[in-house]
């Protein structure tokens, strides 16, 4: 017999074509109905809340009087949240902030009793191939989902979906979406042919013969008549098993027909296929300026703020972990992240909102980096410089020592006669610095008990060299006032070289082409990279979910209008390249065409090589005039059918770059868009460089990204041209596509006008390229996250150089997170294995370990770890994620 469950449930946009204000009256009045009709029905088995727990705190924001209510119906198992706390976009969270949202979530639900134990994930705009093992980390070992799966390939909707370490989950594929008896009985048929219309198509993909139908949509309240329907469609079909309950007991239910089913199919990778409707894909680059104050956010909290407290709270005597700081933190960032609210597909207003907890979370995460190092470097204790000398304190936030240059900003206080000064090591070695930049203010210095004063000093930016600075350590270097001696040799320097339209270090040279774009020659391995960084610029007849060509598109050309050098020193030189596109004004009315009226889009472009380091930067200032285009940034690479790949959430996830033809039964083209955090790359074949052979060797191309999360290639014959997303203005949330589903409803998200996601005026991207580098995760780890400096004016006896708090002697091996317990004195640091092949790794802890243990992604304590005093020696699987709690002697 055909079991059914029928859940009740609502999909809750906290912010979406509504602001939150708005929408958290339409919540208040939804949960004052739904928890009188739990109590009063009770045939009424349970009413589940989405997915997520935040709509819970917003609910008792205005009803706290409602608690013990919803307390009671949890403990029932009538009233469920979560497991989210705020159902998020996956690939623009990444991995650790998705399961922060989980430690959020689950807080809020055990505050009330418990929470929904399955990965109901609804409305996700595709899926990270780590959520399996995700899901898994946090106890749960089914998912349920409508977006993403190639219907073409995969007819049956319950498979083992499986993560690339082996962790599965059983998963229930959504063929209806989560709205299957949305307005049940009201859309022109009785209840019972809604009900047989949804099971009957449902059953056409079935291998288990269990079938979930959802009563509930977008924000919609709880229909009264939701038990007397069940009743209804019981009698009219008594050969079926039909009944009402949660999402979970329906996981319960399909787990056992699993059991008994042999060759259900195993899915892996990634679910990103869109084909079947809407193409979401876009949102990795709608809106990009919220994009990029994300990933300063994240920066700022994940690699400085917590690890620096970890070490102050842990070295220093006054310093207390301020974990309710860090909790709301994350709160404003999971908040953020919500599917509609960070991939920018909601009003102007609500994206303002977006920006305010965001803004938030990194002004707090700051502050606690800047206290946190006053703790670690006695700043508090000494006040502010006197006579000629100084120190600026350097944080390595990585597990591994550091070698490379840093920019640093040197704050010369009362200055007076300084104008100059040298800098030391703490050998007292000097070390050579070029100065940057140059400017004068005017501070506020707070002390504990002494009254706050006005402090004028100079800010001198500078860029100097390091050398094995000890993994997440502080390295002390002394300034000592001078006469203008640095600022005149490196006058000199400059004034003797020659002019041109080039610029080199050690490793590369870049020359200018006529389309503003560079050409580099590789020193290391004598290859020419031609035409790199040219610009290119399309139509966007598309939306805020989706990038859409116009069906007459005009492709433009950028064309170089001035190059400058405007920096060239020993340590790094600079080139500024001007470029102009003649873009069309905007998308004509009916999106068929780009206007026939032009404007000109300014683009700046700083250009630089460091020495020392194996990377060109690029810093691109775009001014943008119109809106309804789409402007990327083109490398020709020159490798022969070569694999992509991407870093996404725990893993670099690999592509083939084929795009599958045109279904006539679905309803939308593959996306030609990735997403990416952090960098992208291909890898393949190329020929050698070396003289008189024709031979082909190994080869790679990377880009790395500031705030950049889409990438896509196109074939060029045999070789690969690597395209990344800079900018894309849309006038709409949303402009009214046709029938939208599979089920032939019209989609019913609003037509809303977005200035906003227009991005008008102008913009700043920074990126960088790699070229044949064997382990870019590394290289993107140092110029993603560069060392953090603060300076002080005394070395305070008791801290010298000092060593390293925590490191790891392998490379393949990743830090996610270092943090404390969420209830225990320890700390926890999470890792992860980027490679397919089992590791050994050794963690070396500059303090005595009194007890290490394994723990869940939730940080529930699991076995021992084998240790020493101060070490600690794990296997990691191939790209497993580990969680261990460290507890200090």
């Amino acid at each position: 017999m055909d079991k059914i469950l029928i859940a009740a449930s609502t999909h809750w946009d906290r912010e979406w074509y509504r602001t939150f204000q708005e929408f958290q009256i339409r919540l208040c009045g939804l949960m004052n109905r739904l928890i009188t009709l739990l109590e009063q029905d009770e045939e009424f088995l349970c009413y589940t809340f989405d997915g997520q727990s935040v709509v819970l705190e917003d609910y008792l924001e205005i009803y706290p009087e409602n608690r013990g209510r919803i307390e009671k119906l949890a403990a029932e198992g009538r009233l469920v949240f979560g497991p989210l706390y705020n159902l998020p976009d996956e690939f623009l969270s990444g991995g650790e902030a998705l399961i922060r949202n989980f430690l959020l979530g689950d807080e809020v639900c055990r505050s009330v009793g418990g929470r929904l134990n399955a990965g109901y994930v609804p409305d996700n705009f595709g899926h990270l191939s780590q959520l399996p093992q995700i899901l898994n980390g946090v106890g749960i070992d089914t998912a349920f989902f409508f977006r993403g799966v190639d219907r073409t390939e995969y007819k049956e909707k319950e498979f083992w979906w499986e993560s690339p370490d082996g962790s599965r989950v059983l998963c229930e594929y959504m063929i209806l979406g989560y709205w299957s008896l949305k307005s049940w009985g009201k859309m022109g048929k009785t209840a019972a042919e809604h009900f047989y219309d949804a099971y009957r198509t449902l059953k056409e993909s079935s291998r288990l013969n269990t079938f979930l139908l959802i009563n509930g949509s977008d924000h919609l309240y709880q229909d009264p008549d939701f038990t007397a329907m069940v009743r209804d469609v019981k009698e009219t079909f008594p050969e079926l098993d039909i009944r009402n309950g949660s999402i979970a007991d329906y996981a319960e239910m399909a787990k056992e027909a699993a059991g008994d089913c042999r060759g259900l199919r195993t899915v892996r990778g990634e679910l990103r296929d869109f084909r079947y409707g809407p193409d979401p894909t876009a949102v990795t680059s709608c809106r990009g300026r919220i994009k990029r104050l994300l990933f300063a956010v994240q920066s700022q909290v994940e690699r400085y703020a917590e690890p620096l407290a970890v070490l102050a709270s842990a070295c220093g005597d006054g310093f207390d972990y301020p974990g309710g700081l860090f909790g709301k933190i994350w709160r404003n960032i999971s908040i953020s992240l919500g599917h509609d609210g960070i991939s920018g597909c909601s009003t102007d207003e609500v994206m303002d909102d977006i920006k305010s907890y965001l803004i938030h979370a990194l002004q707090s995460s700051s502050r606690i980096s800047e206290a946190a190092m006053e703790e670690l470097t006695g700043r508090e204790e000494y006040g502010q410089a006197s006579g000629d000398e100084s120190y600026l304190a350097v944080f390595n936030p990585h597990p591994f020592a550091y070698t490379g240059m840093t920019e640093q900003t040197v704050h010369l206080e009362k200055a007076g006669g300084w104008k100059d000064f040298v800098l030391y090591g703490d050998n007292g070695e000097e070390i050579p610095y070029e100065i940057l930049e140059l400017s004068d203010e005017v501070i506020t210095r707070e002390y504990l008990y002494n009254s706050k004063e006005k402090v004028p000093r100079t800010c001198v930016k500078i860029l100097f060299p390091v050398k094995d600075i000890p993994a997440l350590s502080i390295r002390y270097f002394r300034i000592q006032k001078s006469r203008l001696l640095e600022k005149r040799c490196q006058e000199f320097y400059v004034r003797r070289q020659p002019s041109g339209a080039k610029i080199e270090n050690q490793r590369f040279s870049v020359t200018v082409n006529e389309d503003a774009s560079i050409n580099v020659l590789d020193k290391k391995n004598g290859q020419i990279y031609r035409g790199l960084n040219s610009f290119v610029d399309r139509g966007e007849a598309g939306d805020e979910y989706q990038h859409v060509s116009p069906l007459l598109d005009e492709h433009v050309l950028a064309r170089l209008t001035g190059v400058s050098v405007i920096h060239n020193s020993p340590l790094s030189q600079k080139l500024k390249i001007t470029a102009e596109l003649n873009i069309p004004d905007r998308a004509d009315r009916g999106f068929l065409k780009r206007s026939a009226k032009y404007r000109v889009c300014r683009i700046v472009t700083l250009v630089c090589l460091t020495e020392g380091t194996d990377r060109v930067e690029f810093t691109v200032q775009i001014d943008n005039p119109c809106p309804d285009h789409i402007l990327f940034a083109r490398f020709p690479v020159a490798l022969k059918n070569p694999a992509e790949y991407s870093n996404t959430g725990f893993e670099e996830t690999e592509r083939t770059g084929e795009r599958k033809d045109f279904a006539p039964e679905l309803k939308s083209t593959q996306s030609l868009l990735n997403p990416m955090r952090g960098y992208a790359g291909l890898r393949g074949k190329k020929e050698s460089a070396s003289q008189g052979t024709a031979a082909e060797c190994d080869g790679s191309f990377h880009v790395m990204g500031k705030g950049l999360y889409e990438y896509h290639t196109k074939k060029n014959g045999e070789t690969v041209d690597f395209y990344i997303t800079l900018l894309r203005s849309t006038s709409y949330l949303f402009h009214g596509l046709p029938a939208s589903w599979l089920d032939g409803q019209e989609s019913t998200t609003p037509v809303v006008e977005t200035k906003g996601a227009m991005e008008l005026g102008e913009t700043t991207v920074e990126y960088a390229v790699l070229f044949d580098e064997e382990n870019p995760a590394r290289e993107a780890e140092k110029y993603l996250y560069p060392l953090y400096g603060t300076d002080i004016p005394h070395l305070p006896a008791d801290r010298g150089a000092g060593g390293s708090f925590l490191s790891f002697d392998n490379e393949n091996i990743l830090l996610s997170a270092l943090k404390k317990h969420r209830t225990m004195d320890g700390t926890v640091v999470r890792f992860y294995n980027r490679s397919s092949h089992e590791e050994e790794l050794v963690i070396r802890t500059g303090r005595e370990i009194g007890e290490c243990r394994a723990c869940s992604l939730l940080e529930e304590l699991e076995g021992e770890v084998k240790h020493t005093a101060d070490t600690i020696t794990c296997t990691v699987p191939g790209n497993k994620i580990i969680t261990l709690y460290i507890a200090w002697r």
